[in-house]
């Protein structure tokens, strides 16, 4: 009868448990090595299966090493989840997270039990392995910097082999070794197969599929003048903004992508756009005000992606009130009349002002 394939995904909070020697965990579920310690050792808390008697299939793991850096990994099953040490019974992740134990000691938890060694492996077969629990040794034996990261733990690790007449079924002969290269190959292709989803969601998508996706909707996002948190955030509003294509919302939230200060449009028909720029109406123009300093680079990515959603032969004109004075509707400018932005200054307190001083 074929088993239910399960995996354990050994994330950071795992990784951080766990007592590192020579090597530090980061947010991302990976750990480094520290290139001025000369050992390096990662003892990780157990893995609970739930169920007592449990065939472990497969550790898995990807790691970037120096040539000259040799990874050694163990792997110990076990129903018992306490340990005899110095006459006491103590809980086995007590023994292993408690740093003033020391690497060698903890080692001898490994080397004197049933347990697994592989050398220079990064998939290996724990086949042998029965428990309901599952701790994990990863040494790294040499001088440089090393990554480990993607450590997962797959049981029973090799359906096909569960598909065969129990008289067939030998753990460790022949051929369940031989069918364990065919099952692994199945489980990764299948793991490939369940994470296709991902690469067509917007949020966890490679940054290389969003400009491609852009173009399924129509929209022209080449070069790098959107950020990827931005790029990201325009997928996700991308059908919703095509629906609204030519109005005054989707200028707006097209705007509000690029920045978050306040944001106004006019348009030059009607009394507000006669009042605003004093002239006849216009159809075909608008205006967009932004309550932040000018840029140049801004002022290039708001036109660029305006121009993509602007109704047709219209034009549009960017202002950028941050560096702008401001008048009511009853003002009036004579001859010679000069508005100057207003600064503002300080002197301190020794500073003297003789003769001819102007300020302005």
């Amino acid at each position: 009868m074929e088993k239910l394939l399960k995996k354990y995904n050994l994330g950071s909070s795992r990784l951080r448990s766990g007592c590192l020697y020579g090597m530090e965990a980061d947010e991302c579920g990976g750990v480094h090595t520290m290139p001025e310690e000369s050992y390096h050792a990662m003892f990780l808390t157990a893995l609970d299966s739930g169920k007592p008697d449990c065939e472990w299939g497969r550790f898995v793991l990807e790691a970037a090493l120096p040539r000259d850096m040799v990874i050694v990994i163990h792997a110990l099953a076990s129903d018992e989840s306490r340990i005899l040490r110095d006459g006491e019974t103590i809980e086995t992740d007590v023994f292993l997270r408690q740093p003033e134990e020391g690497a060698k000691r903890k080692m001898r938890l490994f080397e004197l039990s049933d347990s697994i060694r592989q050398i220079g492996a990064t998939d290996i077969l724990l086949y042998g392995q029965r428990g309901r629990y599952l701790w994990l040794c990863v040494e790294l034996i040499g001088v440089g910097s090393a990554t480990l990261r993607g450590l997962r733990v797959y049981t029973p690790g090799d359906n096909f082999f569960q598909t065969f007449p129990e008289v067939y079924r030998r753990n460790g002969a022949f051929l369940h070794r031989y069918l364990s290269v065919f099952s692994a190959l199945y489980n990764d292709l299948q793991e490939e197969i369940d994470g296709l989803p991902a690469l067509f969601d917007p949020d966890t998508a490679p940054r290389a599929l969003l400009p491609v996706f852009a173009q399924w909707l129509g929209l022209e996002l080449d070069g790098d003048f959107l950020s990827e948190k931005q790029c990201r955030k325009l997928l996700r509003s991308g059908f919703r903004l095509l629906s609204r294509k030519g109005t005054r919302a989707a200028i707006e939230e097209i705007v509000h992508l690029l920045v978050d200060e306040p944001v106004y449009i006019l348009e030059r028909t009607g009394a507000e756009g006669r009042r605003a720029f004093g002239g006849g109406d216009d159809p075909f123009a608008f205006t967009v005000l932004l309550a932040c300093r000018s840029d140049e680079q801004l002022h290039a990515k708001l036109l660029y992606l305006i121009d993509q959603f602007r109704p047709i032969r219209t034009q549009v004109s960017i202002i950028f009130l941050g560096d702008c004075v401001s008048m009511d509707d009853h003002c009036y400018m004579d001859i010679n009349a000069m508005l100057v932005q207003s600064v503002s200054g300080s002197l301190n307190s020794g500073a003297a002002l003789n003769g001819l001083t102007y300020l302005q």
